[in-house]
């Protein structure tokens, strides 16, 4: 089974990048999920004025997240070009079921990280 990101039951998203942070502050981290384009946008669908969760799914199971921000980033002012997903993860068991489930999507996608900063990895399709 391939790893796989929806916002809307049954649309699979295409993540264009990851980003990992660490909160300087305490054991949260901080995961940024790109976006170009949204497929449920794409399809017809819309979203009501806030985003109250995103599903991940892998082989090990469903992994419900709420996202803590998201952007939406245009061209031109009115071309959607990237959308920006963030949540938070305060768990060291969470961050780890988290962790096993971005290296299987980056080894289903063909994604490489890199450490950008000491305090931050970047995952790059």
């Amino acid at each position: 089974m391939a790893a796989t990101v929806q916002f809307i039951d049954g649309i699979d998203e295409e993540i264009a990048g990851i980003k990992l942070r660490k909160r300087r502050n305490s054991d949260t981290h901080i995961v940024v999920l790109l976006f170009n384009p949204l497929s449920a946008m794409e399809k017809g669908r819309s979203f009501t004025n806030t985003i109250n969760a995103m599903q991940l799914e892998d082989e090990e199971g469903k992994i419900q997240v709420t996202p803590s921000g998201i952007r939406f980033h245009f061209v031109n002012n009115d071309e959607l070009s990237q959308v920006e997903c963030t949540f938070e993860v305060d768990s060291p068991s969470a961050w780890e079921r988290v962790q096993r489930f971005l290296n299987r999507y980056a080894e289903d996608h063909g994604f490489q990280f890199q450490e950008t900063s000491p305090e931050g990895n970047e995952a790059i399709g």
